[in-house]
């Protein structure tokens, strides 16, 4: 009997308080890359000019022994060779890309010019920017020389890889039409930009984490699920997300402040603390659900909730 006594002691602290943690640091998450130098070239036809190529692994490390293959999207403009060394044909743009372990580079831009004080470079800005739907901004140009001297009364040509994501008028006026990315190309005399990154996101609702009212659990932050230009949408917590901890922490979509039947479990609870992201099954859309949830699922107590709007 009193071994009975003791054990529904314990349990009921736990109930309580569920304390404790079962959460593991997950694996890394970033993606191998490669980077390329110069990102933007320019040389007199003729001359000749290297790239350099760097590998870096999920864990964000460099990986010196990796070898590289490069390409040249236009042969009869540049060559390169298989260490990096360019050398150049004609007058015209190319663009150079290293390629290793299945992956490829961000190509560079290589400019082939004739006359030093031709137009050698186009510089857009911004360079990347993330524009809400329905909202517009202004893009910039100018043309260098080989010299990096501005050249004055230049008239650029622009234009949007992706219009239906957003178009681009005559005066360089971005305007954002739904979610996706697109890329923004300024030219003159023959001589395009590289391109600008424009990220159109998708609709978002957000709501601040408070712990379940009536208890002690500790909860803040605030929560964010946000349609994605690819499709689906994507749960995130701010980098200021904090929680107490628990066993079996478990982050629910619900259309209540409780979970039931009806509430969709994003699965285990990544950290107690940061910024993390949950991805939602495809057929959830925006208006599915208006609360997240952070439960202790061997003890179906809720520590708290957001409510998103």
């Amino acid at each position: 009997m009193k071994h009975q006594r003791w054990w529904s002691l314990v349990l009921g602290l736990v109930l309580a308080g569920c304390i404790g943690t079962d959460l593991v640091d997950d694996p890394p998450s970033a993606e191998a890359r490669i980077d390329i130098t110069p990102a933007t070239a320019a040389v007199l036809q003729g001359e000749t000019v290297r790239f350099q190529a760097a590998y870096y692994d999920i864990f964000g490390m460099q990986r010196p022994e990796i070898q590289f293959q490069w390409e040249s999207s236009d042969p009869s403009v540049a060559s390169i060779d298989a260490e990096g060394v360019v050398s150049t044909v004609q007058t015209g743009q190319a663009m150079i890309t290293a390629h290793a372990e299945a992956i490829s580079s961000t190509p560079a831009l290589l400019t082939v010019v004739a006359d030093p004080n031709q137009v050698a470079r186009v510089v857009v800005t911004p360079d990347t920017l993330s524009l809400s739907l329905g909202a517009t901004q202004s893009f910039t140009a100018i043309a260098l020389n080989l010299n990096e001297e501005t050249l004055a009364g230049e008239t650029f040509t622009w234009s949007s890889s992706n219009p239906e994501v957003a178009t681009i008028d005559a005066a360089g006026v971005a305007t954002a039409l739904e979610a996706g990315t697109t890329h923004i190309t300024a030219s003159t005399d023959g001589i395009a930009s590289s391109p600008a990154y424009l990220l159109v996101p998708g609709r978002s609702i957000q709501g601040t984490f408070v712990g379940r009212p009536g208890t002690t659990y500790m909860l803040a932050g605030t929560a964010t699920l946000q349609e994605q230009p690819s499709g689906g949408l994507i749960l995130s917590f701010s980098s200021n997300f904090v929680t107490s901890s628990g066993p079996g922490l478990q982050v629910f979509l619900s259309a209540s402040s409780a979970v039931n039947s009806s509430s969709l479990s994003l699965g285990d609870l990544q950290q107690t603390t940061g910024e993390q992201t949950y991805f939602v099954p495809d057929s959830v859309i925006l208006e599915t659900y208006s609360y997240v949830i952070i439960h202790c699922v061997p003890f179906n107590v809720t520590f708290g909730f957001a409510r998103l709007q």
